[in-house]
């Protein structure tokens, strides 16, 4: 009888915090508390090549008051970062100072953002913050560039804040409005995208002059095609791994018209300025024209600079 007693006791309880009226509106204290902002599950691929473990850590309390906007993806440095989804790069930030450290802002066609922080800067096996470009961020990444779900746009660092907590991705997911949203329901349905799937729509040329050409001037001469689309492609020349000058391969080349029939317009003739005496490491980058798949080391070599 005692035990029946109990349960007895146990379904009124139940009843009571079930219905309406004024023991339900006893039975709450205090204002409301806000709940975290909550998204649908967007259609995405996994932010890195390679599948780890996570919890739930949206709105959880940081430092100075702050709530946790992201997700972190715990990882060893240099592991791929890849776009969730198809999309255009609209912020790309090279710096290790503040709390984010290199970042990245990745735009869908609906304006969702996917946002990538504390992206690598340290050079291969060491942490000794030199934070060159290539190292946090892959060939081509720039604003405006158009990227495909499961291309590598980056890796995973210890940059801005992070340096005392472990090399990891911290990986947000915000409305069109700009408003964080949770992004966990998100990352488990997410699949890891192999990245072999996007090697095979990468542009292509040649660097037919990359010379010192006079003190302080590099020349770079050649041609670029998009693997896929006829538009001119964007070429950009990293000086020791970071980006020293941008132009367009739009210029005259006719002897392309015949071997690709593709038109005329892929040369380009640019030149870096300024540069210090001695030898450089000089890249050059054809970037992707059309709706992503890829950029592409056109030539990289040591260049004696006068």
């Amino acid at each position: 009888m005692p035990s029946q007693s109990r349960r007895a006791v146990r379904v009124v309880t139940v009843l009571i915090l079930s219905i309406g009226g004024p023991f339900a509106t006893a039975c709450v204290a205090g204002p409301p508390v806000a709940a975290p902002s909550e998204a649908p599950t967007r259609t995405m691929v996994f932010p890195l090549a390679t599948a780890v473990r996570f919890s739930d850590t949206h709105g959880a309390a940081r430092s100075g008051g702050r709530a946790h906007e992201g997700q972190d993806l715990m990882a060893p440095k240099g592991v791929a970062v890849v776009a969730v989804v198809d999309g255009t790069v609209t912020f790309v930030r090279h710096s290790n100072d503040g709390s984010a450290g290199n970042m990245l802002r990745l735009t869908d066609a609906d304006g969702w953002q996917y946002v990538y922080i504390h992206l690598n800067n340290d050079s291969p096996g060491t942490d000794d913050g030199a934070n060159i470009f290539e190292q946090a961020f892959a060939d081509g990444i720039r604003v405006g560039q158009r990227v495909k779900a499961g291309e590598t746009i980056g890796f995973v660092g210890d940059s801005g804040n992070a340096e005392s907590t472990g090399s990891h991705l911290h990986f947000e997911l915000r409305h069109p409005d700009g408003g964080a949203a949770n992004a966990y329901s998100s990352l488990r349905a997410a699949p890891v995208a192999p990245l072999s799937e996007v090697s095979l729509t990468v542009p292509f040329g040649v660097v037919d002059e990359l010379v010192s050409a006079e003190p302080g001037r590099l020349l770079v001469r050649g041609w670029a095609i998009d693997a896929v689309v006829a538009d001119s492609v964007v070429i950009s020349i990293y000086v020791d791994g970071t980006p020293a000058s941008v132009g367009t391969a739009d210029g005259d080349r006719p002897d392309l018209v015949d071997r690709f029939g593709r038109g005329p317009a892929h040369g380009f003739d640019l030149t870096v300025d300024a540069m210090t005496a001695g030898t450089h490491r000089v890249c050059v980058i054809a970037h992707n024209a059309g709706a992503g798949g890829g950029s592409a080391r056109l030539r990289c070599e040591l260049v004696a600079v006068t």
